[in-house]
């Protein structure tokens, strides 16, 4: 299996940037299911913090730029939108304690081919968030309404010019999940009971190459006796010698799978919120740890353009920003790369019968706080 693991890694390392997205869940003591997420992506998103009321009507695109399915919203929600689609999501969670996460899929993602989409069903890639955190109360009904309810269909993001391969991390407050994917024009719902989730390959060959890693544990190994010599263990952590460290999907889902069963559960919700961070802290993408040398590139596009002329080294993947959603409590919370305080929106104090959208600014500049005049006599 690992001879496959190096070949498959080959084929990704030559396929188009994979953005460096990574999805888990932790449970706290008293039972409180969070899950988390970081978003990294080609270029910046800018996101506010959006808020979609009960009623909100949507209409989805279908081939060819033409209207396709049409809905009204059940449950509002809240979710992290990107300035360049405002009124959609790529993560999200609504009143009933559903999360949904996009996450991006490259070089594998299929979806129905244009013909076979029925226009009055169809939506994009990118508004399965939306309808599902709008329809759905649970896993089950997420599930339901992907196989049943609408066609996810091949055709461009308007924005990107391009499609927009993706699959999607669903998990509700009774703290189920499953990963919802389209594989050579068909579409897979996995169980997964890991709660884990990042991109390339498909989550199934991610699943099974946890087996390549059951050796390792949290728990030191003191000494192994080699004959007649002893190799001793002068430090901390050498139960998980071995582990992968790199930021490429594979290893990060390992990590990510790997840290999120090794965690001592918090004893509350909050105390869980605040252990998952610093989870996700050990998987942040900073700028420059993730280059690409490509032409026709710039600070802001990073790798997202094609490629011409000569090559130019510049940064892609950073980790714009985690969240957290607390599915039994109502609870969302954000930190942006720049804002590393955490920022906390309270569903249940959120009037969802209030009509229209509205976005929330989230903090993104770096301003540490002086507490030089707070010093005290012993």
């Amino acid at each position: 299996m690992k001879l496959a693991l190096t070949a498959l890694l080959a084929l990704i390392l030559q396929a188009p940037a994979a953005e460096a997205c990574t999805a888990f869940q932790l449970a706290s003591k008293d039972g409180a299911q969070i899950y988390f997420r970081s978003m990294e992506f080609g270029f910046p998103f800018n996101s506010q913090l959006l808020v979609v009321p009960r009623g909100t009507a949507f209409t989805g695109t279908a081939p060819g730029g033409k209207p396709g399915k049409r809905w009204t919203t059940t449950y509002g929600f809240v979710g992290m939108n990107i300035d360049v689609a405002p009124t959609i999501v790529a993560d999200g969670q609504n009143e009933k304690g559903l999360a949904v996460g996009v996450l991006y899929l490259p070089g594998y993602s299929q979806y129905l081919k244009p013909k076979a989409a029925q226009q009055d069903r169809s939506i994009g890639s990118w508004e399965v968030a939306n309808y599902l955190l709008g329809q759905a109360a649970s896993v089950d009904e997420a599930a339901s309404a992907l196989r049943q309810a609408v066609d996810v269909a091949e055709q461009n993001f308007p924005p990107f010019k391009s499609v927009l391969p993706v699959h999607w991390w669903i998990g509700d407050a009774s703290g189920k999940v499953v990963i919802a994917e389209y594989i050579a024009g068909e579409l897979r719902i996995h169980d997964a009971p890991l709660g884990t989730l990042t991109n390339s390959p498909p989550y199934d060959w991610h699943e099974r190459n946890v087996a390549n890693y059951v050796d390792l544990s949290p728990v030191n190994v003191p000494q192994r006796q080699l004959g007649k010599f002893t190799a001793i263990n002068y430090g901390q952590g050498s139960g998980a010698i071995g582990l992968p460290g790199d930021y490429s999907p594979p290893s990060r889902f390992i990590r990510a799978a790997l840290f999120s069963h090794w965690a001592t559960p918090g004893a509350t919700a909050t105390d869980t919120v605040n252990l998952g961070f610093h989870v996700l802290n050990t998987f942040d993408i900073f700028n420059g740890a993730i280059q690409s040398n490509s032409a026709n590139q710039t600070a802001n596009t990073k790798s997202f353009l094609s490629s011409s002329g000569p090559p130019k080294v510049v940064n892609t993947d950073t980790t714009e920003w985690i969240v957290a959603h607390d599915r039994t409590n109502l609870k969302s919370y954000v930190r942006t790369y720049n804002g590393l305080e955490i920022q906390m929106v309270d569903l249940k104090a959120i009037d969802f019968a209030k009509p229209g959208l509205r976005s929330i600014p989230l903090k993104d500049t770096f301003q540490p706080q002086d507490i030089t005049g707070r010093s005290k006599p012993l």
